[in-house]
């Protein structure tokens, strides 16, 4: 079914359809899809809707860098969650997205991938995959979460800016062929609910547990940039607030959270 919607601020038409239980929002051609999940949620959206589209004329990562890839070859999307879980918890939201998005491309594709603190999903050292979660909140209750994603799925080496050509890939790349998209967003569907209940029922450790089986941070010499300084050490653990925890240099133990810093391996 095409229609108009008032989520849509280029009102171009867009397809609403059900898959396994999550009502899909697609469009052509979008800013973002965490704007329009946003708007929605802000509308009285329901719980576990989910925004699609073909392609982003400003998309967004992390550190408000720029999320680029050519129409109809990534498999962009953003989910609306009202979680009833303790504020506290929220941040782990996107490293369970990350366990997540991982498990999917291992699954539909075969080919291994691994998590970089907090929710880059790389193939060969190379990424593959970025997720952007927001939230808001009400005093101390949780009103609505935006987890956002885009997978390169089907983009070729000339599709990727030039500034990213050594540091990013592809699922096709890695693989020689194309894979399906529906393919990716249905498994994408039954792995978050399988996760997602886990994690409400036995909370942070059965997120640390899936997240270390599934990372490419721990036990490497990383460098941590905060503002204008930079800490050396080994990264050891996942912490209960979800942040990194870092052996420095001095023999001492830190702890990073996600929205303060950038990570990059030392050599």
């Amino acid at each position: 079914m095409e229609n108009a919607s008032i989520y849509d601020e280029t009102c171009l038409p867009h397809k609403q359809f059900k898959l396994l239980g999550k009502g899909i929002h697609f469009y052509r051609v979008l800013s973002s899809t965490n704007s329009i999940a946003r708007q929605m949620a802000k509308s009285g959206a329901a719980e576990g809707a989910i925004v699609m589209s073909r392609s982003q004329s400003a998309g967004r990562g992390r550190m408000q860098r720029q999320w680029f890839c050519p129409p109809g070859k990534g498999l962009l999307l953003s989910m609306l969650l009202r979680p009833q879980i303790n504020v506290q918890f929220i941040p782990q939201l996107t490293l369970l997205t990350a366990v997540v998005v991982a498990e999917t491309i291992k699954i539909v594709t075969g080919c291994a991938s691994g998590i970089k603190w907090p929710n880059d999903i790389l193939i060969n050292d190379k990424k593959v995959c970025g997720i952007l979660a927001e939230s808001s909140f009400s005093k101390d209750k949780v009103e609505y979460v935006i987890i956002g994603l885009g997978i390169n799925v089907n983009l070729a080496a000339k599709h990727l800016p030039p500034d990213c050509k050594e540091t990013s890939t592809s699922l096709s790349l890695e693989l020689g062929h194309n894979v399906s998209r529906i393919k990716l967003l249905k498994q994408f569907i039954i792995s978050w609910d399988e996760h997602f209940q886990g994690f409400v029922k036995a909370g942070h450790p059965y997120l640390r547990s899936k997240w270390i089986g599934n990372n490419v941070t721990l036990g490497k010499n990383v460098t941590v940039t905060k503002g204008k300084d930079s800490s050396h050490g080994v990264a050891e653990d996942l912490s209960e607030n979800g942040g990194l925890v870092v052996r420095l240099s001095d023999g001492s133990l830190e702890e990073y959270l996600a929205e303060d810093v950038s990570l990059r391996k030392s050599l």
